[in-house]
């Protein structure tokens, strides 16, 4: 019987449950939409509890379709969005509802970190650029403004631990996540220091020592294993943050490789033989599997700008049923290849998420916008420009990165389009490879659970038995030297706004504090 393995992905727009056998080939599947809870503008929350069912559900759905064979089931994964916060009391229970990765609320102690020249601190010890949906921005944050909610809290874990915890009773935690707390990237281990600094040193006791990715850290409870129609005891790995495990999934292991997540949020991830610390200031970073470390080049919004134009711009189109599917996509790339490059001088950038940017400069309150807009502009180029607003983020984040890449991946929706493909090439003047299969993220945490019970021998060997190129996208010299040319001015924009973007901010923050006083 051949060997099978399951990877849950735990994502901010979709759960998945993805069984796969020995040469990463997809077996059966099954997702859900989890519910996103917004009680504030800029805020965004989760409920553990029912994002737990929405896992038992997809898992149960997975282990049911045919040609899905349980008791090949060898072991498990999970990956799921970092950052953020997790709190479990004393029993195990959500304290209250989860903190994503990408809430904004505490943004203005961010700003203060920054100000006051803490931020270059933790960098200098995590390489990480703290953003607001930083475990310790978020405990800073629920410290002033929420003190019962930490007081009662015993365990901060991350989005995949706490789904692990309800499949095998243990809590832990491990590298990639951890160091999105952050965390002493060099010596990889929670700091003192760090939490101090913070304003939250009493969270220390809080997380437990970080596993390795591969570790098995529990196993399948009976009960589970009843409800999802799983043999129980099956081995289950401390798995990954969604980024690593995806950037695994694609077959990126060493350094030298690189891979670019064209998702919700779009992160360039240069694998790396040491903490990279050039230049200051910038990115996030992780220690992965073995003598491996990613650094990532983060911009929080990147398919999200395409769908939100098609939504709020494009409803007749979003609404007409003969282009359900991915049939709007094609009607959106054919409208932006009617327009040249440069869009007739219409500028994007790509800042949607409330999270702000975090790379290749470091804007909590960085917002999108267009520049340039005139009565000569249609709404084809401004889809143009959107298009070309994500692909001269890739840019941004490219060139701040000194390390030579020799091959370079790409995962993520945005990777489906050839369209964009082909400009991300030749944007960056990188050749793009575009790997077999789609949920890498599930892929990356089950070649784990592979390797883990002897499935494949190594990473290496997981990797060759699973990753396969499916396209390749050459750049076009030519085109990458005009695109040079327009990231010139796509930098000169955003210099400009920085104070901006603040102003706005604080603006904001005056109207609520009236309105809340005239309530």
């Amino acid at each position: 019987m051949e060997p099978l393995l399951l990877g849950i992905d735990v994502g901010t727009s979709v759960v998945k449950a993805v069984i796969f056998d020995r040469a990463g080939r997809l077996v059966a599947a099954a997702h859900r939409i989890p519910r996103l809870i917004h009680p504030e503008v800029g805020w965004s929350e989760a409920d553990m509890e029912e994002l737990w069912q929405d896992v038992v559900t997809v898992v149960r759905e997975a282990v049911a379709k045919p040609g899905v064979e349980p008791s090949a089931v060898l072991g498990l994964g999970v990956s799921g969005t970092c950052c953020s916060s997790w709190l479990l009391d004393e029993e195990g229970k959500p304290v209250r509802n989860a903190i994503l990765w990408n809430d904004g609320r505490a943004a203005g102690i961010v700003r203060e970190w920054h100000d006051s020249g803490l931020m270059d601190e933790l960098f200098a010890v995590s390489g990480n650029v703290v953003f607001p949906g930083y475990t310790v921005a978020v405990l800073r944050w629920l410290k002033e403004n929420e003190p019962e909610t930490l007081q009662r809290a015993r365990h901060s874990v991350f989005c995949k631990d706490w789904i692990r915890y309800r499949l095998t009773g243990e809590i832990a935690s491990e590298h990639t996540d951890a160091g999105s707390v952050p965390y002493d990237i060099r010596e990889g281990r929670f700091s003192e220091d760090v939490f101090t600094a913070c304003g939250v040193p009493e969270a220390l006791s809080l997380l437990s020592p970080p596993k390795d990715p591969g570790d098995v850290v529990g196993h399948l409870l009976p009960e589970i294993a009843q409800l999802v129609g799983l043999p129980s005891g099956l081995p289950v790995i401390a798995g990954m943050m969604d980024v690593a495990a995806t950037t695994l999934g694609t077959g990126a292991i060493r350094a030298g490789q690189a891979c670019s997540i064209v998702g919700t949020s779009f992160l360039n991830c240069f694998l790396l033989d040491k903490p990279g610390f050039e230049p200051p200031g910038v990115g996030v970073q992780m220690r992965t599997t073995g003598n491996v470390w990613l650094r990532a080049m983060v911009n929080t919004a990147g398919t999200i700008n395409l769908d939100w134009f098609l939504d709020h711009l494009c409803p007749a189109e979003r609404a007409d049923p003969k282009l359900a599917g991915a049939g709007i996509y094609r009607w959106a790339e054919a409208q932006a290849a009617s327009v040249p490059l440069g869009a007739s001088g219409l500028i994007y950038h790509p800042y949607l998420s409330n999270a702000g940017v975090v790379s290749p400069f470091f804007h909590p309150a960085a917002r999108a916008q267009f520049f340039g807009l005139s009565v000569d502009h249609t709404r084809a180029h401004m889809l143009r420009a959107v298009y070309e607003g994500v692909a001269l983020s890739m840019r941004d984040c490219v060139t701040a990165i000194p390390d030579a890449v020799d091959e370079w991946f790409m995962a993520g929706g945005g990777s489906r389009s050839d369209f964009w493909c082909q400009m991300f090439a030749d944007c960056t003047g990188k050749a793009i490879l575009v790997p077999e299969g789609e949920e890498f993220g599930a892929r990356g945490v089950a070649m784990l659970a592979g390797i883990a019970t002897g499935v494949y021998a190594d990473v290496a060997d997981a990797a060759k038995s699973v990753s396969r190129v499916r396209r390749r996208f050459e750049p076009d010299p030519r085109l990458t030297e005009r695109y040079a040319r327009l990231h010139d001015i796509y930098k000169g924009v955003h210099r400009h706004l920085r104070e901006d973007w603040w102003d706005r901010f604080n603006m904001l923050n005056e109207f609520d504090k009236a309105a809340a006083k005239s309530a």
